[in-house]
């Protein structure tokens, strides 16, 4: 059962969904992809070699320079993008991250590239002043739903206020269904925390089937379902009728972290985490089969592989069996004609977007900070995970803390060692271990004013790193850091631009 109870809200809070959804026409199937890798334009180069035929494609967060190229080059195929940086799901949202800001910058790019919708995952990788490399969904409460919900719909009518010249109206914005890495917080279940979200905003959603088998793995679901049953109960409960565009992708195993077999009446899944360099697994293909006969899918407007550092012979080989899949589908321009097109024209939004109380905001606030600190705690040994927690959990959280994190400051998004080799080669002369490193990260919260950008912010961080623990080799790491950043915001500009 849905969270959100008021019958007539949720019809009038769909009926603006309905509005802004009947501007978009169905996609087909398609890739989102990184901009720099593989890089783009030798991937769209070999679908037109291999005669492959795609919809669409959504663009990842990149430079504006480096958009700016891909819509240029690409002139007439539709473009969606994925933003970064949008952490709606966090109370501070409009206090702590230079959200105007973020936000002209995403309604540019959005200009730039003249996309349909944006996409933001329904996660965070900056929460309670700290930062991370990977996403971190939201603690699944009542105080999570109604907070994201607000915030969602107050971007979109931020978004609305842009000037957008010849596309008239601002693009749709979908939040994505988050994966679980290893464990979860909170007591609301996954799927009808999104119900609840749908409730109370008119975000479109994106359904991200590898995302949700990691629900199934690391809820501790697999104890007692097979997978396909699990889904059949997940799809009652999801608000398939919100979702525009489904995701499907690799999963796989963490290369650096130790697998660990658990025991229950069904077979126990590997302990699988989002990697979309990774092959589809046939798990995937399965619910992608399912999901797409589902006769509440009334306003799916597109289908794409996430292919990020993905080979592109690897890339072209699963389009085609997606493709196949999708024969009886993708020629369909909707499942059935929207209601919302006789809307489109309406000049005003039908229904408030009602704020939360202070008192859910500050609910909300201490469940966040009562997640880092656990999880900071655990990480620093200073903490075993709480008695409570059923011993899944508990394991999750110790490996996601001791284990995956470390490994992402370390060597996730740039190698420390690789990164500042003179500065490592003197910490290593006098016994100064990285996993300081480590522990000083998550020691210090700071505030982001700027666009989030974690390898920019693993310099800055190891530049105060060093200051703090070895001075003498300031002026030299400094140097180093001038250097990676030069390098890294010239290649930030695009792509090879070779035809």
């Amino acid at each position: 059962m849905s969270y959100s109870t008021d019958p007539s809200r949720r019809e009038a809070v769909h009926e603006e969904f309905l509005r802004r959804a009947g501007r978009i026409p169905f996609l087909g199937v398609g890739l989102s992809v990184d901009v720099y890798s593989p890089d783009v334009f030798d991937l769209y180069q070999e679908l037109r070699r291999e005669q492959i035929p795609m919809g669409y494609l959504e663009i990842f967060h990149a430079a504006s320079e480096a958009l700016e190229m891909v819509r240029a080059r690409f002139p007439d195929t539709p473009l969606a993008y994925h933003a970064e940086g949008v952490w709606v799901t966090q109370p501070d949202w409009d206090t702590a991250y230079n959200s105007q800001g973020r936000l002209r910058a995403i309604a540019c790019n959005l200009r730039m590239l003249k996309a349909h919708w944006v996409n933001q995952e329904c996660a965070a990788k900056e929460i309670a002043g700290l930062s991370f490399g990977t996403y971190l969904p939201p603690v699944f409460t009542r105080a999570s739903a109604d907070i994201t919900a607000y915030q969602a719909w107050n971007v979109q009518l931020q978004l609305d206020e842009c000037a957008w010249g010849p596309q008239a109206n601002s693009p749709l914005l979908l939040l994505e269904n988050p994966p679980l890495t290893y464990f979860l917080m909170g007591e609301m279940p996954y799927a009808e925390f999104f119900s609840n979200i749908t409730g109370k905003a008119p975000c479109g959603l994106v359904l991200d089937l590898g995302h949700v088998w990691t629900v199934y793995r690391y809820s501790g679901a697999w104890r007692n379902q097979c997978l396909e049953s699990f889904f059949e109960d997940f799809l009652k409960r999801f608000p398939l009728e919100r979702v525009i565009q489904i995701h499907i992708a690799g999963l796989d195993c963490h290369p650096h972290i130790p697998t660990h077999v658990g025991s229950g009446p069904f077979e126990n899944p590997p302990d699988w985490i989002d990697a979309h360099e990774a092959p589809i697994p046939d798990e995937l293909l399965m619910l992608l089969a399912r999901v797409i006969r589902e006769s509440r899918l009334l306003n799916l407007k597109g289908i794409a592989l996430e292919v990020d550092n993905k080979t592109i012979p690897l890339i072209c080989r699963e389009m085609k069996t997606v493709l196949k899949m999708m024969e009886p589908f993708v020629h369909v321009p909707a499942r059935v004609p929207s209601p919302a097109t006789n809307l489109q024209k309406a000049a005003t939004c039908p229904v408030e977007n009602v704020e939360p109380s202070r008192e859910t905001r500050d609910v909300l606030t201490r469940q966040y900070r009562e997640c880092m600190a656990l999880v900071s705690e655990v990480l620093s040994g200073r903490l075993d995970v709480p008695s409570q927690w059923d011993a899944e959990m508990k394991e999750g959280l110790h490996v996601y803390a001791t284990q995956y994190l470390p490994y992402e400051i370390l060597s996730w998004g740039g190698d420390v060692k690789v990164m500042f080799p003179s500065a490592c080669a003197i910490l290593d002369q006098y016994g100064i271990s990285l996993e300081q490193f480590v522990e000083f990260w998550f020691a210090h919260p700071r505030t982001s004013e700027s666009e989030y950008d974690f390898f920019l912010l693993k310099i800055n961080v190891f530049v105060e790193f060093i200051g703090q623990v070895f001075p003498g080799a300031s002026s030299l790491v400094k140097q180093e850091a001038e250097l990676l950043a030069q390098g890294y915001l010239l290649a930030s500009q695009g792509p090879s631009t070779n035809p």
